[in-house]
């Protein structure tokens, strides 16, 4: 049976052209989208999304990083599927660690950032980290309902 994920690509992805990139990266391994859509930030959206890890980083500053860094800005969302189990899992072993300057080079974050936590701090914003992708299957569920509008 098929799995499901989803993955957004963030704004640093698309000013940087990767989106065909990444994709056919993807789909190399098997993994297919199966649907996908061109999204406006808004505030309320990207405040759900993020809700539960603002609430484990419990950082007093994350939530404005996320407003400037997502509000009024494009992204790419994506349903992706593949028909070996597990596709959570290996989607976010593609895309390497949330450090890009950790992430391994044969992976998304290390072939096409070239950002580090360690900068993103400094200059107190976010880390450009190219793409988001789900952490569990109900993450994925979540997330594929908030993104798609699906209620």
């Amino acid at each position: 049976m098929a799995s499901r994920t989803f993955i957004m690509l963030k704004p640093d992805a698309l000013e940087k052209n990767l989106e065909s990139d990444i994709l056919t990266f993807f789909k190399e391994y098997g993994i297919e989208v199966v649907r996908w859509a061109t999204v406006t930030v808004d505030e309320p959206l990207i405040m759900n999304h993020y809700q539960e890890v603002i609430e484990r980083l419990n950082l007093p500053d994350f939530p404005q990083r996320i407003r400037d860094y997502f509000v009024g800005k494009t992204v790419r969302i994506f349903e992706l599927e593949s028909k070996e189990n597990n596709v959570v899992a290996k989607v976010r072993e593609l895309i390497g660690a949330t450090d890009p300057s950790k992430a391994a080079k044969e992976t998304i974050r290390g072939k096409y950032s070239n950002d580090s936590m360690d900068l993103a701090k400094q200059e107190q914003r976010l880390v450009h980290n190219l793409i988001h992708a789900s952490d569990s299957d109900e993450s994925a569920t979540f997330e594929i309902a908030l993104w798609f509008n699906e209620k």
